[in-house]
């Protein structure tokens, strides 16, 4: 029987500016990588998977290849991703402008594609008329048939997704033998039914969302998490623009972890670019399943770390507070003197496990996704509602009085509406009635009645 890869990896290469991250964006159908204007916006490789028919593929934007960055080691980074995303690519889409012609970064970039022996599509970008398609022909000295397309105005994409098709058919190349007795009836199997690829990906068991400041650690976590240098790690604040998804394994079990851009004040957004990259972190945890905060052991509690923590509790989503360099305070305090700074500096998130690692060496991680996948479980109870309601018939006694003139609060009856989070449905007389204190007063008898106590739990009110 014919051995399955991994799911099939197109890689997106190129200079800066050339439409890449927009290409990226139209094949998958949503804006996931950050498209700008400003040269580098893209560094780290950001990758999604997507369907298309029946293809099912890893699609990677990666960096422009830029010779001229001011910054040497973060070039040398980039482009060591970049070399990376061509030598895991099962096929490169090498996309150029055709409003700029051919250019000598083009010409090297071609170089190295030809010397890597890997199939080759090149996508002639910004073809936005037919007028300009005919300027497509030019493009042939860089060795390949190129194709006229257009990211923005998705002219194009049906015939780059044949061609993809094309160059991930792999038919099997059957012995020869005697000439069948009786006549085959004709196949109506895709052509790609015998490629060496599975039609679906091994599905993960939950997503991890990985936030905090700046240069606290979180690429260095990813990429143990990947086992590889999958995002970059550098000193320099910001290295990380987008939010990067990196599928990883561990114990057995398929996770996604998604390595963020460091949080920072309202009133360092300045550009554009940093400005996408808060909103694709706020986004993350939307669609996270567990979010980790991590903090670094070798700084205070921050503004920034506490808006972080009030975008989870807004979120209503499981958290592990993460305290990473641990191997480098040098036993300055012990972990249960440091819960006790938390539990005074993060009060709001009290009910999170904290865990202490070093993502560099590795120390705790796995203990880390352990816990995480613990959460993940909690945060999918469900409890019958004759236990409900026996709890609830304890806690609707001592609930605090209103203010509100000479009614009192009071519940009727409950039940669980909802898993992921946990979400309890109150039937009460008055929903104004019950004061922001009160209801978390119901949500802490709860949490020290169900098997609920590290995870958040939303109260919903129903008159």
């Amino acid at each position: 029987m014919k051995e399955l890869k991994s799911i099939p990896n197109l890689a997106i290469v190129g200079r800066p500016n050339v439409g890449k991250s927009a290409l990226f964006n139209a094949l998958a159908r949503r804006r996931i990588s950050i498209v700008d204007l400003q040269a580098g916006t893209t560094r780290d490789r950001v990758s999604a998977e997507i369907t298309h028919n029946d293809l099912y593929v890893e699609l990677v934007d990666t960096g422009g290849f830029e010779p001229l960055s001011s910054d040497v080691l973060l070039w040398k980074e980039i482009q060591t991703q970049i070399k990376t995303a061509m030598e895991e690519a099962d096929v490169i889409l090498f996309v150029t402008d055709i409003r700029t012609a051919v250019t000598g970064i083009d010409i090297e970039i071609s170089k190295y594609l030809h010397r890597s022996k890997k199939p080759v599509i090149l996508c002639v970008n910004k073809a936005d008329t037919p007028a300009l398609e005919k300027n497509s022909d030019e493009f042939r000295k860089l060795g390949f048939p190129p194709l006229p397309i257009s990211a923005l105005q998705k002219r194009g994409l049906d015939v780059l997704w044949e061609e993809i098709g094309k160059k991930l058919s792999v038919p099997e190349v059957m012995p020869k033998a005697d000439p069948p007795v009786r006549a085959t009836v004709p196949s109506n199997r895709s052509p790609l039914a015998d490629r060496p690829f599975p039609l679906r990906p091994p599905k993960a068991g939950m997503t991890i969302a990985i936030i905090g400041k700046r240069n606290v650690g979180k690429s260095t976590l990813v990429n143990n998490l990947a086992r590889k240098e999958r995002t970059i790690v550098s000193e320099i604040p910001g290295t990380t623009r987008d939010s990067i998804n990196v599928r990883f394994e561990r114990d057995g079990k398929a996770f996604i972890a998604i390595d963020t851009a460091g949080a920072i004040k309202r009133k360092q957004l300045k550009e554009a670019v940093d400005i996408y990259g808060q909103q694709r972190t706020e986004n993350s945890i939307k669609c996270s399943d567990v979010v980790i905060l991590m903090l670094s052991a070798k700084e205070k509690v921050s503004e920034v770390d506490k808006k972080a923590g009030q975008m989870v509790i807004q979120n209503h989503k499981p958290c592990v507070i993460v305290i990473n360099k641990w191997d480098l305070v040098n036993n300055q305090a012990s972990p249960q003197e440091y819960k006790k700074y938390l539990d005074k500096t993060l009060p709001f998130v009290s009910y999170a496990p904290i865990v202490f690692i070093s993502a560099k060496t590795g120390f705790n991680v796995s203990q880390m996704v352990k816990v995480c996948r613990q959460l993940y479980k909690q945060a999918g109870l469900t409890i019958t509602t004759a236990t409900l309601n026996k709890i609830t018939g304890q806690i609707k006694t001592r609930i605090p009085l209103s203010q509100r003139g000479s009614k009192q609060p009071k519940i009727y009856y409950a039940v669980q509406s909802g898993s992921y989070p946990p979400t309890i449905t109150l039937k009460v007389n008055n929903p104004s009635l019950f004061s922001k204190g009160a209801i978390r007063y119901i949500q802490q008898q709860y949490h020290k009645a169900l098997p609920l106590k590290e995870v958040p739990l939303r109260i919903i009110l129903k008159e």
